[in-house]
C-alpha cells in the first residue's frame, strides 16, 4: 500500500463515521451545546469542511479555497472568511443556520479537490513545505494533521450525539 491509498482510506473512514454520527439528527440536536462555552454539531461540521479546504487549497497548493472560488459563503449564508479556529462561544452559538445538504455538497467539492491534489503528489513531495512562513509544515505533515484533526471532530460529534440520545442511538 502506498501513501495515497493510506490517505484515501483514512479520509473515507472518518467521512463514513461522520455520516453515521449525523444520521437522523434533528435541527435542534445539531445545534445543541452541552455547555455554554462548547460547540454544537453544525459548527463542527462546517469547521471540518473549512479546515480541509484551507489546508489543502490555501496551504498545500497556495490557491484560493473551494469556499472562495465557488461562492459557498453566499450559497450557505455564512461568513466569507474564517474556519472557526479561535471563535468565541458567542460566535459559535451565533453561527447562522445553514442547509445541511448544501454543506454536504461543499464538503464533497472539497474532498474532490483534496483527492485531485493527492493524485499529483509523489512520495518526495511529502517533504516539501509550500509556505516558507510555516517551515514546520510539510505536505506530509499537513495530510497527517487533516486526518487527525478531522477524526477528532468526528469523535466530538458522536459524543454530542450520545449525550442527547444515549449509546448507539
Amino acid at each position: 500500500m502506498d501513501f495515497k491509498q493510506l490517505v484515501r482510506m483514512a479520509l473515507d473512514e472518518y467521512t463514513e463515521d461522520l455520516h453515521r454520527a449525523l444520521g437522523g439528527l434533528t435541527p435542534e440536536e445539531r445545534r445543541f451545546q452541552p455547555a455554554p462555552d462548547s460547540h454544537h454539531i453544525d459548527f463542527t461540521v462546517w469547521h471540518m469542511a473549512r479546515v480541509e479546504d484551507d489546508w489543502v487549497q490555501r496551504f498545500g497548493q497556495q490557491t484560493a479555497t473551494v469556499w472562495e472560488r465557488d461562492g459557498w459563503p453566499n450559497t450557505l449564508g455564512l461568513l466569507e472568511r474564517g474556519n472557526g479556529f479561535g471563535y468565541t462561544a458567542e460566535q459559535v452559538a451565533d453561527l447562522p443556520n445553514y442547509d445541511p445538504g448544501s454543506l454536504t455538497e461543499y464538503a464533497d467539492s472539497v474532498r474532490v479537490a483534496t483527492l485531485e491534489f493527492l493524485d499529483t503528489l509523489s512520495q518526495e513531495d511529502l517533504d516539501l513545505c509550500p509556505d516558507p512562513k510555516r517551515p514546520e509544515n510539510s505536505l506530509g505533515r499537513m495530510l497527517m494533521h487533516v486526518i487527525v484533526e478531522e477524526s477528532q471532530h468526528v469523535g466530538q460529534i458522536a459524543y454530542i450525539r450520545g449525550i442527547q440520545r444515549g449509546l448507539n442511538k
